[in-house]
């Protein structure tokens, strides 16, 4: 729809890049850039080229209405098109948070997604959009779950009317069923905003020959990280190093 996006670029913060090797972390839900750089840090220390882009409706990037990772993932592709662009060498991880973690994989899900897409991790996906509206709405009214789904059916058909797209299209668990490349989901089993059974879920569903499952206990949504850093960057960088495309 030809929005113009923003985002920032971080070089490798390290004597010995990887070459060719690049780490795309994606924010969530009302986020921004600037809350990925304990990620784009990481990342860049171990040798990766960092992108933090804003996703659609996000800081300065264009566009009026967030629609749950059912464009956001042709957006995020659009990332990916433009490093191949430069770069045809590229190896590329995903690496996305909440609703970001929900748009890298069904990115990386796309039949039509390109083959220089080598890794995913995956931090409290939610299962789907609609799901997590319904989730999100019955917390809020303090009711059962089914009340709340007249609501998201009516939310459904204004982002028809108004964005041109489904919540079906941000269907998480059906996606996995078609992802290939290597992931790493993780989730705090304390989360309040996204249901903690969702990581499982998503790791018992995932079509992947490479997939692995890391859930904190007593950390919320999106604060693995924080609950332990040391458990959280060992098992990632694991993950990572069991990547061939690496080449860690």
């Amino acid at each position: 729809d030809r929005l113009r996006l923003h985002g920032w670029r971080f070089d490798p913060d390290t004597a010995r890049p990887l070459p060719h090797c690049y780490a795309i972390c994606v924010h969530g839900y009302t986020g921004g850039p600037e809350e990925m750089a304990p990620w784009a840090q990481h990342y860049a220390t171990m040798g990766f080229t960092v992108f933090t882009p804003a996703l659609r409706a996000h800081e300065r990037s264009e566009g009026r209405y967030v629609t749950m990772g059912a464009l956001e993932r042709k957006d995020l592709k659009q990332w990916v098109n433009l490093i191949v662009s430069h770069d045809p060498r590229a190896r590329i991880l995903l690496h996305g948070n909440s609703m970001g973690a929900a748009s890298a994989l069904l990115a990386g899900a796309d039949p039509c997604h390109a083959p220089n897409i080598k890794a995913i991790v995956s931090d409290s996906a939610f299962v789907g959009a609609s799901a997590q509206l319904a989730h999100s709405m019955a917390d809020a009214l303090h009711a059962p779950r089914a009340l709340a789904r007249p609501s998201v059916g009516v939310a459904d058909l204004l982002l028809g009317r108004l964005a041109d797209a489904s919540l079906a299209d941000a269907d998480v668990l059906d996606a996995v069923r078609r992802l290939t490349v290597p992931t790493l989901f993780i989730q705090g089993d304390a989360d309040t905003i996204v249901d903690p059974s969702s990581a499982r879920r998503l790791y018992g569903a995932c079509a992947s020959n490479d997939c692995e499952l890391l859930v904190v206990d007593g950390a919320g949504h999106v604060a693995s990280l924080a609950a332990d850093p040391g458990l959280y960057w060992s098992t990632v960088d694991a993950f990572l190093r069991g990547v061939d495309a690496f080449g860690a």
